[in-house]
């Protein structure tokens, strides 16, 4: 983020747990914290980016402040992220990777991601419950998975589908019921064609998709969120109008795009219910 983006202060409504306090299989209570754009990812030190999180932190904040107060109830995020993750044998979110929390930057973290999610996701109810609220879920936005683009035709046909299942499964078991889990369709295509011109990469991410269309299919709790349909989507040029130059992170405004579809849709969606949104 550029120095005029970054908020260190502490938001009024919106509350993280930054890594400090709440990074440790140990704990039995969470710490929440006024939100603030740097140390709120439970995950990989990646602090003052131009994030989904950041975003949708900040828009929520600023339509309290414009006069929402009394509608739009506080916000809860809980943000659990590594850069370059697949959920397929040997990557940080597959369910039998070994138990381990090491915290530190991309190249030197390494933690189980599923036992630890699971671990904060268990710790949400009882500490909220004790601050006097009842928290309602508005859902775990699930983006990532291109890495298992590396894994095998086999192991993808034979294991995905089931490992998705397992770990969704674990986060509604862990939350106490079934929650929304909204799966952000993956369109790093450039990238795909990068590292793999042969083409075989990129029919393996379709492949992916097609298994977060059979889940959103099977499951009424599960949909699937299209980036493509960004007003500034560009056919026919590299990243799409989405991506930088490097056709895999996602340019700011297309951040800022998609934390505003996610505000938009809870202010339709929910009616402004008096409740605690995580």
């Amino acid at each position: 983020m550029e120095n005029k983006d970054k908020f260190c202060k502490p938001l009024k409504n919106v509350f993280g747990l930054d890594r400090k306090h709440n990074q440790s299989f140990d704990i039995s209570n969470l710490r929440w914290s006024g939100y603030t754009s740097g140390g709120m990812n439970l995950a990989e030190e990646q602090d003052h980016t131009y994030s989904l999180a950041n975003y949708l932190a900040d828009l929520w904040q600023k339509e309290i402040d414009s006069g929402n107060k009394n509608n739009l109830p506080d916000l809860y995020i809980v943000q659990i992220a590594i850069g370059a993750q697949g959920i397929t044998d040997g990557y940080m979110w597959n369910p039998t990777y070994e138990k381990k929390l090491i915290p530190g930057v991309l190249g030197t973290v390494d933690i189980s991601l599923y036992p630890f999610t699971v671990h904060i996701l268990s710790l949400i109810g009882k500490s909220l419950n004790e601050q006097g609220k009842t928290p309602e879920i508005m859902g775990v936005h699930w983006r990532g998975g291109e890495n298992d683009t590396t894994a095998s035709a086999e192991l993808l046909n034979n294991s995905l589908k089931k490992t998705y299942y397992a770990l969704f499964d674990g986060f509604c078991d862990a939350l106490g019921k079934k929650v929304p889990i909204v799966l952000h369709k993956m369109v790093s295509y450039d990238r795909c064609l990068d590292l793999d011109p042969s083409g075989e990469s990129l029919e393996k991410l379709h492949y992916i998709n097609g298994v977060f269309e059979q889940l959103s299919s099977e499951n009424e709790n599960i949909s699937v969120f299209d980036v493509c349909d960004a007003p500034h989507y560009t056919s026919g040029i590299r990243g799409n109008g989405i991506f930088i130059e490097d056709a895999v992170h996602y340019t700011p405004q297309t951040n800022r795009w998609v934390a505003e579809q996610i505000l938009n849709n809870y202010k339709i969606t929910k009616l402004y219910r008096q409740k605690v949104v995580i």
